[in-house]
């Protein structure tokens, strides 16, 4: 007989019951060890560590520390040191001294209830009352009688207020479970009657509310009050009246520090009494808390495009080796596991809360400070989001904040990373530029790089400039280059130079590639243009000041070739430049490949009046250029304009200092053969 149509169907049913046992929301329980030990009957603090289900201590560490106050009753008939409310207390039927019993005790050690009365909100393991812890208490019937055995108050009441309860946790959490057995006792009454006695809890904080998740009959919850609703009391928890109250109770509220309970005690009115003087009657009960944990799962893309599309998606993958991190709101880690292979991850055990889930590199311990989103060598984030769709949490950083856990697991928290590109360096040789410039078209070599998502790179790709060249000023489609510019679709074919110094052979610049998924490699490339004869002579730094009423010009070539002297030129507009002095080469023969220093000095009066006086020329020689008809004119202009030169020249202590004119200055050198190149042009003043 063929049997696969039996096997698949439940291989596949069992594979669904394992995920969605694996993904199940855990409790924290009080289990052995956890607790205090000893008996009481104590008033002192009862610290509890919770443990992650049957599995051992939770980490982080994570405790409730149970605390009485304001005790109504600081003394029992019969026991001056003996409060109305203690932990560890029980009945002596023998004799008027309180009776004890173990502080931290088993959940079925009281009260006769069972495992089905109790409930972790959804939560495995459930309770186990063989197994799981809870803290005692105990409400003395016997403060509530005189000394000589009279009632303080009538023992039908109900909500006799004797002390409060705050249990405090060391860290914030959220909607605590509290289970509770044994509300419900009797107390022999001074007739021989029987006194019913049950303690009752009301919450007294404000903003969370209180409701039943399971119990018997007996336990009630009505506003913030847990109760037992019986009309008549007694230990064991039973179906029907008399009864003891047994049961959980879920406190709804985020964010939890601490709860405060005002603990009372209701009388039945079976009985003339609240007690007998010769013995001491109590209700004893348990009380336990319970957490819930949940998981966070999600995977790790390789996300080759970068969320071009707006999405956090691609191929999962470890990239080699991750971990994924909770970090609580104080930046300390919850807890961390590392990603699979395929990019998948699950964070069992965190508390519901705010969180933030982050990559790392290495596994952090629990309760550490967090140091920060690490990725391996090579790799970069391109944006984190929780849940499906588009879009991210907005900001391209490894780490995915706003991580919220209510009430139910946490699934969809993806990360996208990517390998960024690298640069290769690039090296081209073209002619020699001519006049300091490599015009567009001349350079067709290609940038080069490689991305491991989208393989080799080059033109046609995005090309960052990171650093501009040191010679010459870099321009792409006749545009100048700034540091940082991406080029989209780049072409080496429009790339230009100007300004390229004399007597170099090569300029570059660095840059680096661009893959689709926008991101530029850390490691720039270096892209080198060379030619084989230096450029022609080079000026190094031209620089110019007045002193003692003479301007004191110094400059220096790097290198000289067929040069016989300089002309120092002179303009008082920026436009119109005028020589006011020759220097020739100090090379020899006109040729030098070592750095040459020169000088050249003149009165200031002198230099502004030798521009001065050509301006007018030049002047008169455009009005001749007009009409023959105008030479008469333009010679008087002429004329004129020496004569105010002159003037301005005896006005050498007022006018020419006082006003500071602006002058521009340039040095032209002049070759043998006639050829000529012009510096840069620099600004003076003629103030001193």
């Amino acid at each position: 007989m063929n049997k696969t149509p039996l096997v698949k169907p439940f291989l596949f049913a069992f594979t669904l019951l394992m995920f969605s046992w694996s993904f199940a929301q855990k409790s924290l329980k009080f289990e052995n060890g956890g607790g205090p030990s000893g008996n009481g009957p104590t008033t002192t603090d009862k610290v509890v560590t919770f443990y992650n289900g049957d599995a051992g201590v939770y980490s982080p560490t994570t405790t409730v520390t149970y605390k009485l106050s304001n005790q109504q009753y600081p003394s029992i008939e019969g026991s001056a040191t003996t409060p109305g409310l203690v932990f560890g207390g029980n009945i002596s039927n023998n004799n008027s001294t309180p009776g004890g019993i173990a502080h931290y005790n088993l959940m079925n050690s009281l009260g006769g209830s069972a495992n089905s009365q109790y409930a972790t909100n959804g939560a495995t393991p459930a309770i186990n009352i063989a197994n799981d812890y809870a803290i005692e208490m105990a409400g003395f019937t016997d403060a509530l009688i005189n000394s000589n055995g009279s009632n303080k108050v009538a023992t039908n009441t109900k909500g006799v207020y004797f002390a409060d309860l705050t249990l405090t946790f060391n860290r914030p959490v959220t909607n605590p479970v509290i289970h509770l057995t044994g509300l419900g006792g009797t107390a022999a009454a001074a007739n021989g009657n029987t006194q019913g006695i049950a303690m009752r809890l009301q919450l007294t904080n404000t903003g969370y509310t209180v409701s039943k998740l399971a119990g018997n009959f007996a336990l009630s919850v009505s506003g913030t009050t847990i109760y037992n609703s019986s009309a008549n009391y007694t230990g064991a928890t039973n179906n029907s009246s008399p009864s003891g109250a047994s049961g959980s109770v879920l406190i709804t509220g985020a964010n939890i520090s601490s709860l405060t309970f005002r603990v009372a005690m209701d009388g039945d009115g079976g009985g003339n009494t609240w007690a007998r003087t010769d013995r001491i009657a109590a209700d004893g009960f348990l009380m336990a808390v319970s957490l819930t944990t949940y998981t966070i799962s999600g995977t790790v893309f390789n996300d080759a495009n970068g969320m071009t599309d707006n999405i956090v998606n691609g191929i999962g993958s470890d990239a080699g080796g991750l971990y994924v991190v909770v970090v609580d709101a104080n930046n300390n880690v919850v807890t961390s596991a590392p990603v699979n292979s395929d990019g998948t991850y699950t964070l069992p055990g965190v508390m519901a809360g705010d969180y933030s889930v982050a990559l790392s590199t290495t596994q952090p311990a629990a309760g550490s400070a967090f140091g920060g989103a690490t990725l391996p060598d090579g790799w970069v984030a391109t944006g984190e989001k929780l849940g499906s769709g588009t879009g991210s949490d907005g900001t391209a950083d490894g780490i995915l904040t706003g991580v919220s856990i209510t009430n139910a697991n946490i699934s969809g928290a993806s990360f996208g990373i990517e390998q960024p590109p690298t640069t290769d360096d690039v090296a081209t040789t073209i002619q020699t530029p001519a006049n300091g410039s490599i015009p567009q078209g001349t350079i067709t070599t290609p940038p080069s790089g490689n991305d491991p998502e989208d393989g080799a790179l080059g033109s046609g790709n995005t090309v960052v400039v990171t650093e501009l060249p040191s010679n010459g000023t870099l321009l792409y489609n006749g545009n100048a280059v700034t540091a940082g510019q991406s080029i989209d679709n780049f072409d080496p074919k429009l790339l230009s130079f100007t300004d390229l110094q004399g007597g170099t052979t090569s300029t570059s610049f660095k840059y680096s590639m661009v893959d689709a998924a926008g991101k530029q490699s850390a490691t720039p490339g270096t892209f080198k243009v060379s030619w084989d004869t230096p450029l022609l002579v080079t000026f190094g730094p031209v620089s110019v000041r007045v002193a003692n009423g003479a301007l004191v010009i110094d400059w220096s070539t790097v290198t000289e070739k067929n040069v016989d002297h300089f002309i120092v030129e002179l303009s008082k507009d920026g436009k119109n430049f005028t020589g006011i002095g020759t220097v020739k080469s100090k090379a020899i023969n006109g040729n030098s490949s070592e750095r040459l220093e020169y000088r050249f000095s003149k009165g200031i009066d002198s230099a502004k009046s030798v521009a001065g006086f050509l301006s007018v020329v030049m002047m008169g020689i455009v009005l001749l250029a007009f009409s023959r008809r105008n030479r008469l004119l333009a010679a008087i202009i002429i004329v004129l304009g020496s004569g105010i030169i002159t003037t301005s020249c005896n006005k050498h202590n007022t006018d020419a200092v006082e006003q500071q004119q602006k002058l521009f200055l340039r040095i032209v050198q002049i070759d043998k053969d006639g050829g000529k190149q012009v510096s840069k042009t620099i600004i003076t003043t003629t103030k001193e």
